[in-house]
């Protein structure tokens, strides 16, 4: 079942709700309460962006951006406010929307090209029950993306359109997103359907990885991303992870991978048996043969060169002794013998395995921009487990890993180490090191070389790796 026919038909048992007013602010409530509100589906949101392209101005970069793609630009922004007794900064929810408005006519300028569409792509997650808020650093701020989005409009880019693929309409009703969304007309594509199979074959994209993958060969993305006509704006959250570790732009692009494909997460043993019964997915098509032995070579030159926290658990010697590959080839198609031979192997070679994906997706999944909301950054496993903080920074760029590291960095973390960037960098995809980097301020409308590192504010976020308890301990590279 398409969202558009869940909404309609569960509307009318939940229209009581609309006028309750629990929504406002997005407090904890029980996890089967939710409103008349709701996304749409693929489908329906090519169409309406379809019939609103006659009328849209492309959005144009700043030529000072646009004419540096590996440079990183930096927005200060000033949002202030107490924590409320839940933590969360709510009072800051109207600067939020006035910085997102702000800030785009100091990325952008009118453009003169008519036609096309626009597409936001936020980092929309799961936020538990427990720490419902329309302003909690798990999601890129609503407020912050309503106000960005006017800021466009009034660009003339007015055919604009949002998407998610990280977890349910229900939680993001209760998360407050509608409230913001609705209020300012705009609309959410909902991508989250059950299985691969639920897509029509017109409503995506494919992306052939360029060079050697490691992983996969084809990476679909739902429409319209990757429209000749679309305008790709990658906005993802100044946030950890506890398996992606920052979790910024190359993170972010798993969210417009569909149902089926967008499962990186999958542990390195278990993925290719998911992919083929699970998801149902053309594994032998569009992933690489030899992927079980492409990442396990790349997990070992990379615990040879020292990376730091690697095989955290210390899986790989049981993986050893047990008889490693040899062992491995021979039950890995079996799902009983599988799980006996990993019973105690959790995590095995999963880092390497997520960031060889994510790399391939990076290589191939290119953004128009990416936009890393850091106004409220966050800290610990980008979900229950974590604090935010004001950092006050917007980070800008064309490229993914350069933008990632300086964001990175910004988060107190060394990206010549942080094993991702590092990746990236050895695969020829970006620079990591800050001090190669060449970063500019965007003040008052003008833009400025950074002169040195130390004029950038760090604010230590640190991850809670590999588990979603609070340990107490939080790591940095």
């Amino acid at each position: 079942m398409k969202r558009r026919d869940f909404i309609q038909k569960t509307a009318v048992g939940t229209a009581a709700l609309a006028g309750t007013g629990l929504f406002g602010y997005a407090m904890p409530m029980p996890a089967e309460a939710f409103g008349t509100g709701g996304g749409i589906d693929v489908a329906e949101g090519l169409s309406m962006l379809e019939q609103g392209k006659e009328k849209n101005i492309v959005p144009e970069i700043r030529p000072e951006i646009l004419n540096n793609p590996r440079a990183v630009f930096l927005i200060e922004t000033h949002v202030s406010s107490p924590r409320d007794k839940r933590g969360f900064f709510t009072e800051a929810r109207p600067q939020l929307e006035e910085t997102g408005k702000s800030v785009v006519s100091q990325i952008f300028v009118k453009g003169t090209k008519k036609g096309g569409s626009t597409i936001v792509r936020p980092n929309f997650t799961t936020v538990p029950d427990d720490v419902l808020s329309p302003v909690c650093g798990i999601n890129t701020s609503c407020d912050f993306i309503a106000g960005f989005i006017e800021g466009l409009r009034d660009l003339g880019s007015r055919n604009v359109i949002t998407s998610a693929r990280g977890t349910t309409v229900v939680n993001h009703r209760k998360n407050g997103i509608y409230d913001v969304f609705d209020k300012h007309n705009i609309n959410l594509i909902e991508a989250n359907y059950r299985k691969f199979s639920d897509y029509a074959k017109d409503e995506l994209n494919w992306h052939k990885v360029p060079g050697k993958p490691v992983v996969w060969k084809n990476i679909p993305t739902y429409r319209p991303i990757g429209d000749k006509d679309n305008f790709f704006i990658n906005m993802p959250k100044l946030k950890c992870h506890n398996l992606g570790l920052t979790t910024l732009s190359i993170k972010n692009l798993q969210g417009v991978v569909p149902t089926g494909y967008g499962h990186y997460c999958n542990e390195w043993a278990d993925m290719e048996s998911l992919a083929r019964r699970s998801y149902m997915i053309d594994f032998n098509r569009d992933f690489v043969k030899d992927y079980y032995r492409n990442v396990e070579a790349a997990f070992l030159k990379h615990r040879a060169a020292g990376f730091k926290h690697w095989d955290y658990e210390q899986v790989y010697p049981v993986y050893e002794k047990k008889g490693g590959w040899e062992a491995f080839r021979k039950v890995k198609d079996d799902s009983k013998n599988r799980r006996e031979f990993t019973r105690d192997m959790s995590n095995l070679m999963w880092d390497e395995q997520w960031i060889q994906r994510a790399l391939d997706s990076a290589a191939a999944i290119i953004p128009d921009i990416n936009i890393i909301e850091g106004v409220i950054g966050r800290d610990g496993s980008g979900f229950n487990v974590g604090r935010d903080e004001l950092c006050n920074y917007l980070v800008i760029g064309l490229s993914t890993v350069e933008v990632d590291s300086i964001g990175s960095y910004i988060m107190g973390h060394d990206p010549t180490q942080l094993p991702y960037t590092r990746v990236a960098r050895e695969r020829g995809l970006g620079e990591c090191d800050p001090n190669k980097i060449s970063i500019y301020w965007i003040r008052d409308n003008e833009v400025v070389p950074l002169k040195d590192l130390s004029e950038i504010k760090r604010t230590p976020l640190g991850v809670n790796m590999h588990t979603w308890a609070e340990t107490g301990k939080r790591l940095f590279w």
